[in-house]
């Protein structure tokens, strides 16, 4: 019997948007490579849940610090 481990990733809103609809509008221009790179490394990703994690917290794919809400994504 396998196990099937689902991993989720913890994003900032804008990369958030950028994930799951392909818009890179509200990233800095210094995140852009960041992101295209997390996108190309880990491919399709599906939104789970909103978070809002307590104090700072690093957002998985452009790497910069967040305090306040995000979300998480998962493989389908």
């Amino acid at each position: 019997m396998t196990s099937a481990i689902t991993i989720a990733y913890q994003l900032c809103n804008s990369c958030a948007v950028a994930v799951a609809y392909g818009d890179m509008s509200a990233l800095d221009t210094e995140s852009v490579a960041e992101v295209v790179a997390f996108m190309a490394d880990h491919g399709y990703l599906t939104p789970a849940d909103d978070i809002d994690p307590p104090g700072y917290w690093l957002c998985e794919c452009c790497g910069i610090d967040q305090l306040g809400a995000g979300r998480t994504f998962t493989h389908d």
